[in-house]
């Protein structure tokens, strides 16, 4: 590019620059790169000695567009850049780093360079280093170690807030935020005495946003991390002296057992808590519900049908006074829900016709009491299942259909359970290879697993 239109392309960089540099940043930049001052005087179509005097700072020889143009185009590199790394060995070198960052005690270069960097980025330059590190330079999470009933109240918000995109978009991006909360959060707690009755509401908050991140990270796949998590959600429950969130934090624990195929371990985590008459009838229902998929998993029929007939007795309990999490799970899209995913498990050693539509039949009415903005994770989930249940019994066209409106959930929700269904989905549709629409089917999902580049570990 001629040199004329390449000063005209960067006008309006230079422009707003020409404010941000003083002359000995730019004979630090020529010198740093071995470039003569005649050669910069050549380019810029001015005198050997006037750009000299430019870069002794003389009153009356300013640096114009032209000027930054000319040091530019003969040094090869980003002024906004050159004059950041400078101000940054200066800096070093006379020891103010802490110091000029006080009001008034900014130093030139690094103002300068600040503004010379802004002038760039304004008008669509480069930033000048990676994101990550950019963000690295804002420093370590700084949390307050007397927290004030207001940072109470802000991590109660946050909770509520993780469950909402927790539910609705699944746990990949849930799950980080809940851990970067957490880090700011957590050191606000251990100097806390485990007896001290003012850090319960503190205990509480963390304990919900803990109990969701390993949750969250179940979801993805996150196995190791989740039991970290499940652990100082635990902790922090007992703290609260909540009983409903200790029940609810090792049913989810126990779920993650069932989700890996240890149903005796399942089994054995609940009944650490089963007997505790103070626990909320909506949390009674979600043990019964995940022990009736334990059993239902390990082949033992009448246990998982009585614990589902506890799971119902307990969800038609009269609603008392219980916290506002706990009303969530009164739900009965989630007593559908689990009732279906159970009687599901239990056709792979009952495979009467009572069983199927049974299982059918819940996951039914789970889908149509989901809604898709509040639950898509759980619908898709659903959908999934009574997808395979259909095709598995040859119900083909009905199976197809589930399985089709299963497909825009794992579009919309990052949850490597949900991608572990729809590989069940898959892989029973791959059993009819002469039939056209499973063919047709089974490319598909092969093509939305691959393409939406879900995480598929767990």
């Amino acid at each position: 590019m001629p040199s004329g239109a390449r000063n005209a392309a960067n006008a309006p960089f230079l422009e707003a620059s020409v404010s941000s540099y003083d002359g000995p940043t730019l004979r630090a930049i020529r010198e740093s790169m071995q470039v003569p001052l005649r050669r910069v005087a050549r380019q810029a179509g001015m005198s050997h000695g006037h750009l000299s005097k430019v870069e002794r700072g003389e009153h009356g020889r300013p640096i114009t567009p032209t000027v930054l143009a000319a040091y530019e185009k003969v040094t090869g590199v980003s002024l906004a850049e050159a004059a950041a790394a400078i101000a940054e060995q200066r800096e070093n070198v006379v020891g103010l780093r802490r110091r000029s960052w006080r009001p008034g005690q900014l130093t030139d270069m690094r103002r300068l360079a600040f503004n010379a960097a802004v002038g760039a980025i304004a008008i669509g330059g480069q930033i000048g280093e990676p994101l990550g590190r950019l963000i690295d330079t804002t420093g370590r999470p700084v949390s307050p170690i007397a927290p004030d009933p207001c940072d109470v109240d802000q991590l109660t918000q946050v909770g509520e807030l993780l469950t909402t995109l927790d539910t609705r978009y699944g746990g990949a991006m849930t799950s980080q935020l809940a851990k970067t909360i957490l880090r700011w959060a957590i050191p606000m707690i251990e100097p806390a005495s485990m007896y001290d009755p003012d850090h319960q509401p503190l205990h509480n908050a963390l304990g919900i946003i803990t109990a969701r991140a390993a949750w969250s990270a179940v979801d993805t796949g996150s196995h190791e991390a989740a039991r970290s998590l499940f652990r100082l959600a635990l902790f922090c429950a007992v703290r609260a002296g909540d009983p409903h969130l200790r029940a609810h934090v090792i049913a989810d624990a126990a779920a993650h057992h069932n989700h890996l195929g240890y149903y005796a371990d399942a089994l054995d985590l609940i009944r650490i808590v089963e007997g505790d008459e103070r626990v909320a009838a909506p949390v009674r229902r979600l043990l019964h519900s995940v022990k009736a998929r334990a059993y239902a998993a390990a082949g033992e029929t009448n246990s998982c049908r009585r614990h589902l007939i506890l799971a119902q007795q307990a969800h038609q309990e009269p609603a008392p006074l219980d916290p506002p999490w706990v009303k969530t799970l009164r739900n009965p899209a989630h007593l559908y829900a689990a009732a279906g995913h159970a009687l599901a498990d239990l056709t792979q050693h009952d495979s009467t016709a009572e069983t199927h539509a049974a299982a059918v039949e819940h996951l039914t009415g789970a889908i149509s009491l989901y809604a898709t903005s509040e639950h898509a994770r759980a619908l898709g989930l659903c959908r999934a299942r009574l997808a395979a249940l259909h095709l598995t019994t040859g119900n083909l066209d009905s199976g197809e259909e589930a399985a089709r409106q299963a497909l825009p959930n794992l579009a919309n929700v990052r949850s490597a359970r949900l991608a572990r269904a729809l590989g069940a989905v898959r892989r029973a549709a791959a059993q009819h290879p002469d039939h056209e629409p499973m063919a047709t089917l089974t490319t598909d999902i092969d093509a939305a697993l691959t393409t939406l580049e879900q995480p598929y570990s767990g």
